[in-house]
């Protein structure tokens, strides 16, 4: 019997010698063959991928935009370009004016504005790789100048903007980086690259429902690790060519790998293809599907811990339940919550230039949070920035939430901070100015997700009919002790609410490990339903910032099980036997489906309870029709088994049409038009509708309570209002009744 320290020993040598199995390798290449060098790869970059939308604006002299991108771990750039198309203004004057592009603070070229036809010009600007680092910034700078005596560096005839075809183009070569679970979650995530996440998930054999939990909560974890990027897990029983997460057994483990060595408890390892060195496998092993599941809760809790390339999992085990809204992605709501919180350098708290770029907060809220009849969410704004050499000059600062325009405020030569800010960035020339101002967002401009703009402009200051007089350097920061409050809104909601699902995959995540949700797997086997089950986790994970380490997984409608949890339904052609067909909006049985219409489908962006109201969503006709085109949706209702608990069902009607419910799902241009109660999917196009029975969840005081539901109802509320008012007007005549009756009383004859 060989011992677990033998098993140590020899477990290198099995290892090696079931990869040259894997490999095909035979004692004749024994000689000496070269490894073939991986090839040459393009990445191409385009605006939208690198933070802006279809164009970037550059206006006055000496403006400019950056483009931020990264290098991966395990990929070296041989090559760069920049393709820049753009476009000028014909008022600029040819031979001075010119775009000038930066690498990293390295000047890479200049390209001139010519007396050509200014509008879609197009040209290549190489950049130099050995520039290149981890993180990497582009900047296009526009030197402006008019052809006339007397002009402003601002003036407005001073603009270029490149168009939506300007590309980075990445010429890169894979690198074979060592098997060490240090380096993870690289190379399978890399947090330099701004590309959405692809992770192919391998499981061969039969899929219980232990090892698709297992699953679940390693594509959560990733799916963190990728926050705003967007992750899919595509499932194959087959080792891919690329980065993988493999599950195995000891008992059912891919073909290639059916002579690996067994393990004896839950064990995680960095493997490589030897004629490969640069594809790498994450291999989590056990000797049963329990192990797996503790295998995966030791790589999203104990990450840090991981080194070499085999680790064991000994215990995993949580000390305290997690807490509702403790995400660690959703703002607090029980505090109030610096600005430097919301960065991860102070540096993006600063800006500089004549117009500089705006700085930029994103931060993420529970989607239930009530803000009906609010004054506002307090913001105590404290910012600092270079003194304008006149006062009402035009500077100003100008804040939007959402993309919505909130305040403005002049920036003038004095402020409540003083000149005693100034030394709290001593790097800077001219002295600063503080100033504080406490305003207040309207509520109903915020949502799950949120971004606030500080938008700093600064004004030239024109000294007699010719001459323009800038100050010598322009910089702005926001105080990182700026806070922002949302201290005391309770958590309230209209459901069902496919906004605050599609948003925020609320609501799962309002526990943030998914401790109250069952997923319902009626087809375990089918890889189409079990990949978007894997998407739908790694969603969470990114909403909410932590494995799913408290999910639960079942194949039918189990009652006791379901008993004070949210669901989640994924099937293709379900059977709903446990839920009246006059309770569902939406029904599908493969080609025929029916639809509930409402009387009106509008649609209330801000409104509290996410939809149209429940008048206006009661069903008035229906209409069934049998279709052969793909077809898929999401339907919101209310738990058959627990009226405080909503169920959310992800069907199709055969198992590939899920895949364009992934896509759209994981599209932003198309999240934005997901509410209501049923959400339609036919190719590319998508539809919502508010229909069926609404209900609430969450707590509000009594009074609030009352308020809130009557307000619907102003004539009601009258009533009562004006019952009550009688009420108590009887109760005080009798009571001053009573008393002048008893003062008669002493009184006597």
């Amino acid at each position: 019997m060989t011992t677990k320290r033998q098993s140590a020993y020899l477990r290198p040598l099995q290892t090696l010698a079931a990869l040259l199995v894997l490999s095909g390798f035979s004692p004749a290449q024994a000689q000496g063959v070269d490894v073939e060098q991986p090839p040459l790869e393009e990445s191409r970059y385009s605006l939208q991928d690198l933070g802006y939308g279809r164009s970037a604006k550059l206006r006055g002299s000496e403006s400019s935009v950056s483009l931020n991108f990264g290098s991966r771990l395990d990929e070296l750039v041989e090559a760069a370009e920049l393709h820049l198309n753009y476009s000028a203004s014909p008022a600029l004057m040819a031979k001075l004016s010119h775009l000038k592009v930066y690498l990293n603070g390295e000047l890479m070229g200049v390209t001139a504005i010519d007396d050509e036809s200014r509008l879609q010009r197009n040209t290549v600007i190489p950049l130099q790789p050995r520039y290149l680092s981890d993180f990497n910034q582009l900047r296009v700078e526009l030197i402006g100048h008019l052809d006339k005596d007397c002009w402003s560096p601002d003036d407005v005839s001073i603009w270029s903007e490149l168009g939506a075809s300007t590309e980075l183009r990445l010429f890169s070569r894979a690198l074979p980086l060592a098997n060490d679970l240090a380096l993870l979650p690289a190379p399978f995530f890399d947090g330099n690259d701004y590309r959405p996440l692809e992770l192919p998930v391998v499981m061969s054999g039969e899929n219980s429902l232990e090892r698709l939990r297992a699953a679940g909560i390693g594509a959560s974890w990733f799916g963190a690790q990728a926050a705003w990027r967007g992750a899919s897990f595509p499932v194959t029983d087959t080792l891919p060519e690329q980065h993988a997460l493999v599950l195995m057994t000891n008992s059912q483990r891919p073909e290639a790998l059916q002579d690996y060595p067994p393990v004896e408890g839950p064990t995680l390892e960095v493997m490589a293809l030897p004629d490969r060195p640069e594809v790498k496998y994450l291999l989590v092993q056990g000797r049963d599907d329990a192990d797996l599941v503790e295998a995966m809760k030791g790589l999203a809790i104990g990450s840090a811990l991981l080194s070499g390339s085999v680790a064991e999992i000994r215990n995993v085990k949580q000390l305290k339940p997690r807490k509702p809204y403790d995400a660690p992605n959703w703002l607090p709501t029980d505090r109030p919550v610096r600005f430097g919180e919301l960065v991860n350098d102070p540096s993006q708290l600063q800006v500089s230039g004549r117009t500089p770029a705006p700085v930029s907060l994103s931060f993420q809220l529970p989607p239930d949070l009530f803000t009906w009849r609010s004054r506002g969410i307090p913001v105590d704004l404290q910012y600092h920035y270079s003194p304008p050499i006149e006062d009402d000059n035009g500077s100003q600062l100008s804040m939007l939430v959402n993309g919505q325009f909130v305040e403005a405020y002049h920036l003038t030569r004095s402020g409540v901070s003083g000149e005693l800010n100034s030394l709290r960035v001593p790097l800077l020339d001219d002295s600063l100015l503080g100033n504080s101002q406490l305003l207040r967002i309207p509520a109903f401009k915020v949502g799950s997700r949120n971004q606030l703009l500080f938008e700093f402009d600064f004004a030239g200051i024109a000294n007699g009919e010719c001459k323009s007089i800038p100050p010598a350097r322009r910089y702005a920061v926001v105080d990182a002790d700026s806070t922002l409050d949302f201290t005391g809104f309770p958590h309230y909601i209209e459901m069902p609410n496919l906004r605050a699902f599609s948003n925020a995959a609320y609501p799962f995540t309002r526990m943030a490990d998914l401790s109250e949700t069952a997923v319902l797997l009626p087809q375990p086997q089918n890889a189409q339903v079990v990949e978007t089950y894997l998407q739908m986790m790694g969603f969470a994970g990114s909403s909410a910032g932590y494995p799913a380490l408290g999910v639960s997984l079942l194949s039918d409608w189990d009652k006791s099980q379901l008993q004070d949890k949210d669901v989640l339904l994924i099937a293709a052609n379900p059977s709903l036997d446990d839920i009246a067909d006059d309770e569902l909006p939406l029904l599908i049985k493969e080609a025929n489906r029916s639809l509930l219409q409402p009387r009106s489908n509008r649609r209330i962006e801000f409104a509290p309870e996410g939809g149209s109201g429940p008048d206006l969503a009661k069903s008035v006709s229906q209409v069934q029709v049998r279709a052969n085109g793909p077809f898929s949706a999401m339907v919101g209702m209310r738990s058959p088994f627990d009226r405080d608990r909503s169920v959310v069902s992800l069907l199709a009607s055969a198992p590939g049409d899920f895949a364009d419910l992934r896509e759209s799902l994981a599209d932003s241009g198309k999240v934005p038009f997901m509410y209501g109660t049923v959400v339609t999917v036919r190719g590319e196009q998508v539809a919502s509708f508010n229909v069926g029975d609404k209900y609430f969840v969450g707590k509000l005081r009594v009074w609030d309570l009352i308020w809130f539901h009557f307000s619907r109802h102003p004539v009601i509320l009258g009533l009562i209002s004006a019952v009550i008012c009688l009420m108590l007007a009887v109760v005080l005549w009798r009571i001053l009744s009573g008393v002048a009756r008893r003062r008669l009383y002493r009184e006597g004859p």
